[in-house]
Order: C-alpha cells, then structure tokens, then sequence
C-alpha cells in the first residue's frame, strides 16, 4: 500500500468527467468569470476565447489566451480559468481513448500552441515563432469548422464535424506536439516514436527510481546513442526532465491529498525533501506548501460560470466570425443548412479520390455577392466555409470569376477584398493552389481582364488562368 492510500481525500479539487458516449470528442460554450481548479483523464482540452481573454492556469503555467486564439489543456493537467470580464469560451474535449489506436502514445504526447517560460511568469498565447503562424491560423479554422457544424442543430453535419476533429488530432501529433512546435526541422517519426516511450516510461514509473541504465537496456542503445539523441531532441537533460515529471505528479498528491511534504517527497522517490523543494520551485515559482495554500484559496472564490443555450451561442460566433474576418449579409448557418446533402457527399468521398486531384470545388465568387443601398455585400461566411471544406477535404479549388457582374457592383475591390479575407483566416500556400475560371464575353473588355489578372497576380505565385463562354 502506497503511503498516499492512508492520508485522507481533500474532495474541493475534482476530476471533471466528459461523457462522450463513444464519439471523438464533446463540446460545450460558457460563460466564465471564474471555473475552479480541476483535471481531465485521457482528454486534450481545447480553450478558444470566442467573446474577450482569458487566464489560464495550468499545472506551473500562466497563459493569457486572447480572442481569437486558443491554447491545449493537456491530458491529467491541473488548470482553472479566470477573466476580468465574463468571457464566452468554447471547450472542445478530444477523447483520447477513441484516437489511441491511431496513436498509440496520444496520452502521453504532450501539446502546445505558443512557446513556454522556463520559470512561473505569466505568457501570452500568441508569443509563439512566427514560423508556427500559419499552423495556427489553419488549426484555429478547423476548430471553427467544428464548433459551427456541433451547434447547427443538423444531424449530418454533427457527424461531418467528427471528420474536421480527425484532422484536428493529426495536426495536434503532426504540428503542436511539444518537441516539434520548437523545432524548425521535421523530427523523424522513430525518433518521436521512442522519445514517447521513454516518457511514457518516466510517467508509469514516476515513483521509481528512474536511471538512465533502465532506459538504454530498455531502447537497445548505447549511453553516447542515447546522448547524441536527447540533445538534439530536447532542452533539458534526462534527469532535469525526470524530476520535471516527478514535480508534476506531485501537484496531485499537494491537491488531492493531506500529505505532508516529506511523505510526497518520499513517496516520489526524491532522495531528500530538499531537492523536491528545489525542483518544485524551479517551476511553479513557490514552495510545494505555497503552491497548495495558493490553490486552495483560490477554490474558496466565488465560481461564475454558466453553459450557454444553443441559440445565444449561434449568436455569438455568428458575431465572432464576423469581428475577426469581415460582415456577412447572411447568418452562418444557412449555407451548411441549404447545401447539407452535397457537403455530407463531400465528407463521405474516398480518399483516394480526392488526393489524386481527380475532384475540385468550384468557389463562384460573386454569386455570394448583392446590392443593398448602392454598397457591394458579401456572403463572407459562405466564402469561409466553402474554402475550408476544400482544404480539409483535400480538394482542389477553382474560384469562378463572372465578369458580366462588372456594372452592378464594385468589382475590383470585392476581389481585392477578397484576397484580404482569404489571407486573414487562410495560409498563402493554399492560396497559391487555387486556380481561376474567367467568364468571357464580348462585354469585357481585355483591359479589364488584365485588371483583374493583375488583381490576382499580386496576390497569388503564378496563378493558372483558364477562360469560358456561357451560352
């Protein structure tokens, strides 16, 4: 019997359980001035601030997570939620147990989207390397992609967002996992792959004494293999990182239990309390003591959350899309609505399909275009989501430009608006993919077509021109 089994249960700082009835994930949007302290078993949270910014607090960390970006809430991390105003949060909960076969280390990968502090300071979730921009600009759009089909009231695209939560998962492993977020090079798949193992290890065995002995007979590696390997993978030493995993292990037993320090220390196997004292506050700032003084002060606040119905929350990313891109004549949902059937299609099509270039999205520019008191309006957010599914499908995309809208509406600048918007929420190397369809009659004139070739030219790397005749 471990020493923790006798000491009594302190019930204020919970497991909060996401049901998730065999689905990939679960979603919920709420207001929230104030959530307690609390930990998830086998979930990767996702926080996206839809309505102002957050604090976040997790396990040593202090983010400051702004609008329209978001931050990982890491599988078995203590984390709470704090804003100076009631912010409006979207949580979407990845199951891990359902992406575990896929990635058989899932729940001991650990993810992030902005750089982290060595020390207990507050950091911004946007202090990221610019190289990473486009990364979270197209993640970022996945996550919309599945919180505006989970709330569209539309069973069958509640089932496509499953889809975009797949490729969510794969950029997660692929892009945000820790060690290759910091890295400018593709780290190998074997070297991710036994980087994994051996924290794995580290992680079951935290109250072991861990040598490097175990882990080079373990991997069949030799001691200088085993150097050369860490240091190009990591910014700590082997053992920095298994007192690192040790100091977090201890957080659970500091809220969680009334164990004194000197039993957690020695049940973690520190071989004095000193260098548990050391190393806990190297990174959570304070003593082991502070630390759980701080956090139950902190529960005795008043808690100020509430979920939102689904109407309100329809509302508010309806505004959030349009804060952050620009005004739209139509609400979000109504093209998902009308076009339910052939986006379903669009989700059910072999991969291998799509992948060998043999299918396209023809994106009619200006059929998302009207007049209202002499203005040109756009449907924005059909535009928005019509280039997503391309992208998340894989598919190509054709953007049809008709000419013959040239005298009802500012044409030139709705296409250069165009690419403003198509640049906000999208990365340039999918825009350079996009080729461009013509409409051509003998009401344009060739100055006007090398009007708007130009337009696209200086936007897009050697853009592919293609002409037709409608009859």
């Amino acid at each position: 019997m471990k020493k923790s089994d006798k000491y009594k249960i302190n019930s204020s700082i919970k497991k909060e359980v996401i049901f998730f009835n065999e689905e990939p994930f679960s979603m919920k949007i709420q207001t929230i001035k104030r959530y307690p302290i609390h930990w998830h078993q086998d979930v990767t949270e996702i926080l996206i601030p839809i309505k102002g910014t957050i604090n976040v607090a997790t396990n040593y960390e202090r983010i400051l997570v702004k609008e329209n970006d978001f931050v990982f809430i890491n599988n078995k991390s203590f984390h709470f939620i704090e804003s100076s105003e009631e912010a409006v949060v979207a949580s979407i909960y990845i199951n891990l147990n359902f992406f575990e076969k896929k990635y058989e280390d899932i729940k001991y990968m650990y993810f992030r989207s902005n750089m982290y502090s060595r020390k207990y300071k507050e950091i911004e979730s946007d202090n990221y390397n610019l190289r990473k921009k486009s990364h979270k600009k197209m993640f970022r759009n996945k996550l919309i992609g599945v919180i505006v089909d989970a709330i569209s009231n539309n069973e069958s695209l509640a089932k496509i967002s499953n889809f975009y939560i797949e490729q969510i998962v794969k950029s997660m492993v692929n892009d945000f996992n820790w060690l290759q977020f910091l890295k400018t090079r593709k780290i190998k798949k074997e070297s991710l792959d036994r980087y994994h193992r051996i924290v794995k290890y580290i992680k079951d065995n935290v109250n072991k004494k861990i040598t490097l002995d175990t882990i080079i007979s373990m991997e069949y590696i030799s001691k200088n293999y085993f150097s050369h390997f860490w240091k190009e993978l990591c910014d700590f030493s082997f053992t920095e990182r298994v007192y690192f995993e040790k100091v977090i292990a201890s957080e659970f037993k500091l809220l969680t239990t009334n164990m004194n320090i000197v039993s957690i220390a020695e049940e973690l196997n520190f071989s004095d309390p000193k260098y548990y004292y050391n190393h806990f506050k190297r990174w959570y700032g304070c003593t082991p003591l502070g630390h759980r003084k701080r956090c139950f002060s902190y529960m005795k606040l008043d808690m100020e959350h509430s979920q939102l119905t689904n109407d309100k929350a329809v509302e508010i990313i309806d505004d959030y899309i349009s804060f952050h891109s620009m005004s739209s004549y139509e609400d979000l949902y109504s093209f998902a609505k009308n076009n339910y059937i052939i986006i379903e299609r669009i989700f059910l099509l072999d991969d291998d399909f799509s992948l060998n270039g043999d299918m396209s999205i023809v994106l009619d520019l200006f059929k998302y275009a009207r007049i209202e008191n002499s203005i040109t309006k756009m449907n924005w957010h059909i535009i928005f989501q019509i280039i997503l599914i391309s992208y998340v499908r894989n598919l190509d995309l054709t953007v049809k430009i008709d000419c013959t809208f040239s005298e009802k509406i500012d044409f030139l600048e709705t296409l250069s608006n165009f690419f403003q918007f198509s640049f906000f929420h999208f990365d340039s190397t999918l825009i350079n993919k996009w080729d461009y369809f013509i409409r051509y009659d003998e009401s344009v004139t060739i100055n006007y077509i090398k009007s708007i070739k130009s337009i696209v030219g200086s936007n897009v790397d050697k853009a592919v021109f293609k002409y037709y005749f409608e009859f």
